[in-house]
């Protein structure tokens, strides 16, 4: 889904993929109004696809921040207001919002707060949301560096490229310790 598709709805796969996407956005945004939600942005695999070609992907990953304070963090609100609405849970620790399972990552601090914090706004099928920076994207797959992750930096960077900005990518890896992983995953 890149930023000329967002508004898009032309029977395509692409405006379907924003039509599942839609009804996620929408209950997101109503957990911010209601200040069970802190901040959040899109992360992940559907990040990937916001710059990329699809990729496999098994959830919607949520970076947020919840409005609580303090060295616990209670997602709970959020879930007890999702069961209300007849959401249930699925694997681990994701709710199925409109058939897709969703993860909420709490934004740690150090690179996950940072990505956060630089997320953009963009429109998805005319939902407003925020979603990572193709930069901190690249750095949050590294950090993780599963094969999953791998597999996703590869796609994400094969159709990226141009949009990433060099200097910025460069100064987040050696800011968060990821050089070296960032060297490695180019010679590999």
């Amino acid at each position: 889904m890149s930023d000329e598709m967002s508004g898009s709805e032309n029977g395509s796969d692409e405006s379907v993929a924003i039509g599942v996407l839609t009804p996620v956005l929408s209950e997101l945004n109503e957990l911010v109004a209601l200040g069970l939600l802190g901040n959040y942005a899109i992360g992940g695999g559907v990040a990937v696809l916001y710059y990329a070609e699809p990729v496999l992907t098994y959830d919607f990953d949520v970076v947020c921040t919840f409005p609580q304070q303090g060295a616990l963090i209670d997602p709970s609100p959020v879930f007890e207001h999702l069961k209300k609405k007849g959401y249930v849970f699925g694997e681990e620790d994701r709710i199925d919002i409109a058939g897709i399972p969703v993860q909420f990552v709490p934004a740690s601090t150090g690179l996950m707060e940072e990505a956060l914090e630089n997320a953009y706004g963009v429109e998805i099928g005319g939902v407003k949301t925020r979603v990572l920076s193709v930069e901190y994207l690249i750095a949050t797959l590294l950090d993780l560096y599963r094969p999953k992750d791998r597999a996703k930096l590869a796609v994400l960077l094969d159709a990226a490229n141009q949009a990433v900005d060099d200097a910025a990518l460069t100064s987040i890896l050696a800011k968060h310790g990821l050089t070296e992983k960032w060297a490695r995953f180019n010679e590999a």
